[in-house]
């Protein structure tokens, strides 16, 4: 289909509504940039309207996409290479606070995060061993992880390397509750 000018590509209606909302229409991406060429980390790239929409606002940013969802890393290296976007850097891991091989689950939506009951498995890896200069804006939809990746990031001492953060805060019944402690990250 096409989103705005862009060719997209997409596996689910529903997911493509949702992300098309939030990204395009309500713009929850939207930063304001020092520079023409802004360094951006895209945690959960899911099938890539983010990245789009930076390459909308920003077209020469360098951009570091982390996906660990087949389904959809399949449909955001089409989207890629459809609209012929440069400068992006595709990795096929999900972000967590440790290197490892977990389990998985794959909703065939926007949805599929780490489960141990999962119907696949993934590998997962530290963000802070991709962060080695300032950070312009970082996004991070991780489904869960996102606690486990700031808290990793604030003890590599990488954290303040990012300028500005977009971050969806996920939350499960029957697991811990810590958005204090994600809080107070983010505070310090």
């Amino acid at each position: 289909t096409k989103v705005l000018n862009f060719t997209v590509f997409y596996n689910d209606p529903r997911s493509l509504f949702s992300e098309y909302r939030i990204v395009f229409k309500d713009r929850i991406y939207h930063f304001e940039s020092e520079t023409n060429a802004p360094f951006i980390i895209d945690g959960g790239g899911h099938i890539g309207l983010a990245t789009l929409c930076f390459k909308k606002l920003y077209p020469d940013s360098e951009i570091l996409i982390f996906e660990p969802d087949k389904d959809a890393l399949l449909m955001l290296k089409k989207n890629i290479e459809a609209n012929k976007i440069k400068k992006t850097m595709v990795y096929e891991i999900g972000l967590s606070d440790k290197k490892d091989t977990i389990s998985f689950q794959n909703s065939g939506t926007d949805g599929a995060k780490i489960d141990p009951q999962g119907n696949s498995t993934i590998s997962i890896d530290r963000l802070s061993n991709f962060v080695d200069k300032t950070v312009d804006f970082m996004k991070l939809n991780i489904e869960g992880e996102e606690f486990n990746v700031l808290k990793e990031l604030e003890e590599a001492n990488k954290l303040g390397l990012v300028k500005q953060m977009c971050v969806e805060w996920h939350s499960f019944a029957g697991q811990k509750q810590n958005l204090g402690e994600f809080l107070s990250i983010l505070e310090r």
